[in-house]
């Protein structure tokens, strides 16, 4: 009769607990539709957005050039293949600058910035010079990607 007792009393306390973890892990609602409990999965838009939100932009580097050399000496620009390649140029004299091996060509003007963008597609080590003087201002590398 002992062991009767204690194996119900054992049930009730099971049921007890039971109905007690339902009522505290339940909805509030009970539909399930709960924001605090909801998981969706961000779009791939929805995540390309909030990069761009929280990623602060990356520094375009600047060659300056004074008295038709590098002030700071030859910069060296690297890149991985499929990145977007970019600098400035400022000048205190006008020229031309080329990037080669792409094969990008822009004038520089004084007192103004000639802006280049241009995809990584070709690996590899590259000179960028002022075109008329011969003087390189920066080394460009492409590494695979």
């Amino acid at each position: 009769m002992r062991s009767r007792t204690l194996s119900a009393a054992i049930v009730v306390a099971l049921v007890a607990a039971a109905v007690v973890l339902f009522v505290v892990l339940r909805d509030d609602d009970g539909n399930g539709d709960d924001a605090e409990t909801a998981t969706t999965t961000p779009s791939l838009e929805e995540e390309r957005a909030k990069d761009k939100r929280t990623k602060p932009k990356p520094k375009v580097p600047t060659i300056v050039v004074e008295g038709g050399q590098p002030a700071a000496g030859v910069v060296e620009l690297d890149y991985s293949r499929g990145e977007l390649i970019r600098f400035d140029v400022e000048s205190d004299v006008a020229e031309e600058v080329h990037v080669h091996g792409y094969e990008v060509i822009k004038d520089v003007e004084p007192g103004k910035v000639a802006k280049f963008g241009f995809p990584a597609e070709i690996e590899g080590g590259f000179e960028v010079e002022l075109e008329g003087s011969h003087t390189q201002i920066a080394a460009l590398t492409v590494e695979p990607g």
